[in-house]
């Protein structure tokens, strides 16, 4: 048998740290020593797949990604590796492909270190010691994460800088993890706290930082290539007056360094979080400042009261300017003798060339127009949908072929049979073995494209129920936002655009 031989290499950012042994060039020199030993695999055409500074917790790495889209494809019939930790670290992820996958696409996998070789792995199980191994595997992965945070949390005492980026107006030594002065942002970080201390307030330290073009920290970011270009709205990139209230209130400016101000945690899926006083690390000077401590007391901001237990907005973070691509402010104002919030733009007034309305939107006109336009959307849509048939009819097209792929196997099983007993000739079986696997390849690529067609068909019968939860709502609610507006864009009263989490 030819093999198309996929050989998958990978080394995480910390296996660089070690040695040699675990180097993309030496497992390349393994395999294709391995390879050119075997006769079996004379003549085999090898495709070379590296992930270099990829962890193995998880198969989203582009070479593992297309090295599996080969194998769906017919391109490549036998993975080699150098061990089971180079393929992956996760035990069930792993075990998935070792005992379902491969096997159900005829794909040969073969871990030199841990010598096993699906071809002689008749039950389809990993031998006792190599099942250990992956196990162990997943286990070193868990105590890896817990050693690399305890390690960043001793490098934050030290008064190490261990987040990615360094803030505006420092760039990040390598070697010492200490921050440097970037002396081109400096003198930008030195004019605003200069702006603030001669009593500009934030906008029109905005307004005097545009109106002379100066760079923001992510026009250094693209200059340095460390991000793309922009797109969409904000191409037009400006100081905002978050920005400024973000500078003057950073130690960092001082000469001190503070970690772990935020945290990661999960609650249904990651969320970034700020951390308890407790958690934080700061170690003061431990770099040159940029500013004296006595500017630095005389601009910072008054803490605000926390607003965590507050009520958000029903359009909270939905709702952006159509000019400037900005999120509007909300400000609570009387209007007819009761509270209401109001919507409005202040980009303009930190940047007065662009175009943005100045005339604000209120929040209970903004809430009947969108509600109204709810209404018209999801009456629409609900009529339009009615996929119960389609949706049965391709369930049943894919269990038929799933039915034809088990009968075409059980028959080319009962096929080789006679031919080992000898009541076929071995060209006769080759000739109904190649006609059933091409049967089976026929039946497998039907089935793969009714599921693209049952996925989007769920998909849309998955918003139908959504639909139906509201179809007989009698006013607009928080909910019903969130599900499905995706950003509500405003130039003035007049001049409102939605943006629906479905087709228009």
């Amino acid at each position: 048998m030819l093999y198309n031989i996929g050989a998958y290499l990978r080394i995480s950012i910390d296996d660089k740290n070690k040695n040699e042994s675990e180097s993309i060039v030496n497992q390349k020199n393994i395999i294709n020593s391995f390879i050119n030993s075997n006769n079996e695999f004379k003549n085999s055409n090898i495709y070379y797949y590296k992930d270099d500074g990829y962890s193995g917790s998880t198969f989203q790495r582009p070479a593992i990604n297309n090295l599996i889209e080969d194998v769906k494809n017919k391109k490549i019939n036998c993975i080699i590796v150098k061990d089971l930790s180079r393929f992956g670290r996760n035990y069930i992820e792993v075990s998935d492909y070792l005992y379902k996958i491969f096997p159900f696409l005829n794909v040969r996998f073969i871990s030199i270190n841990d010598n096993y070789d699906s071809k002689f792995n008749k039950d389809g199980l990993l031998d006792l010691d190599v099942a250990f191994k992956n196990i162990l595997h997943s286990y070193y992965l868990k105590d890896l994460s817990k050693k690399s945070m305890t390690s960043k949390r001793v490098l934050a005492e030290r008064g190490c800088y261990i987040s990615s980026y360094a803030p505006f107006g420092y760039r990040k030594n390598k070697e010492t993890k200490r921050l440097e002065i970037v002396e081109e942002q400096a003198e930008i970080v030195r004019m605003i706290f200069d702006l603030i201390v001669k009593g500009n307030n934030y906008v029109e330290v905005c307004k005097i930082l545009n109106a002379k073009n100066i760079p923001v920290k992510s026009d250094f970011k693209i200059k340095n290539g460390e991000r793309k270009v922009y797109s969409k709205k904000n191409d037009n990139k400006i100081w905002k007056s978050q920005d400024i209230v973000k500078i003057i209130s950073d130690e960092v400016y001082i000469g001190n360094t503070i970690n772990f101000k935020r945290k990661r945690v999960k609650c249904g899926s990651l969320k970034t979080i700020k951390s308890s006083e407790d958690e934080i690390v700061k170690v003061e000077n431990t770099h040159k400042a940029i500013i004296s401590k006595e500017i630095f007391y005389k601009t910072f901001p008054k803490k605000k009261e926390s607003t965590l237990s507050t009520v958000k907005s029903i359009f909270a973070f939905k709702i952006k300017c159509d000019c400037c691509g900005y999120a509007l402010r909300k400000r609570e104002v009387y209007r007819n003798k009761n509270k209401e919030n109001k919507y409005f733009c202040k980009t303009i007034r930190e940047k007065e060339e662009l175009n943005c309305s100045r005339e604000p939107v209120f929040e209970n006109d903004l809430k009947k127009l969108v509600f109204e336009k709810f209404k018209e959307q999801i009456s629409i849509r609900y009529n339009s949908i009615d996929n119960t048939y389609n949706i049965n009819k391709l369930k049943n097209s894919i269990l038929f072929y799933e039915n034809e792929i088990s009968k075409s196997n059980t028959s080319r099983m009962k096929k080789y049979e006679d031919y080992i007993e000898g009541i076929i000739l071995k060209q006769e079986y080759i000739n109904i073995k190649n006609e059933l696997e091409v049967n089976i390849n026929s039946y497998l690529s039907k089935i793969k494209k009714i599921k693209k067609e049952l996925d989007i068909l769920l998909e849309q019968e998955k918003e139908l129920c959504l639909i139906r939860k509201y179809l007989n709502s009698k006013e607009l609610t928080k909910d019903m936002v969130d599900e499905f507006v995706k950003c509500i864009y405003v130039n003035g009263k007049d001049n409102i655009r939605i943006e629906w989490n479905f087709e228009n």
